[in-house]
């Protein structure tokens, strides 16, 4: 009873391999046994176990034959990827100097908003006290009626 008990359990887990081990290939994850094993969550011994190792090893075979092909048929050579990180880099220095320009300008411009909003404030206030000064002049000054015409007793 106990050998049949870990024989099921060893067949449960080898499947759990094999399933993962497809998940893994379609989706194109990288392939290792270690990774295989922990996606899986059995023992790295188990990965290793015959019957399952060589379906792994062909599966990391063939991943690795496919990214050769990819390699060799993009006709990049390692100065022309050069070439092109210099640019990418170039690039990147630029946009990083114009970042800073554009921040440095929104910060001025977000100081010369604030030193607005200060003069409209202090303008507002200069105004009220404007206003308060000349109605109590208008208060202490005799009135005259419209049309007449005061002298200065000189």
């Amino acid at each position: 009873m106990l050998r049949e008990t870990r024989k099921r359990d060893s067949e449960i887990k080898q499947g759990r391999v094999l399933k993962t081990l497809d998940e893994m290939v379609t989706a194109g994850e990288k392939i290792t046994f270690l990774g295989l094993a922990r996606t899986a969550r059995v023992s790295n011994w188990l990965a290793y176990a015959e019957g399952l190792r060589e379906r792994i090893e062909e599966a990391i075979e063939k991943q690795g034959r496919a990214v050769r092909e990819v390699e060799a048929g993009s006709g990049t050579s390692a100065e022309s990827l050069r070439a092109d990180l210099e640019l990418a880099t170039a690039e990147l220095r630029t946009l990083r100097a114009e970042r800073d320009r554009l921040k440095a300008d929104m910060t001025r411009l977000r100081e010369t908003e604030a030193e607005r909003d200060r003069l409209r404030e202090a303008l507002k206030e200069t105004k009220e006290e404007l206003e308060a000064a000349l109605k109590e002049n208008r208060r202490s000054l005799p009135r005259h009626p419209p049309g007449e015409v005061t002298r200065n007793p000189e």
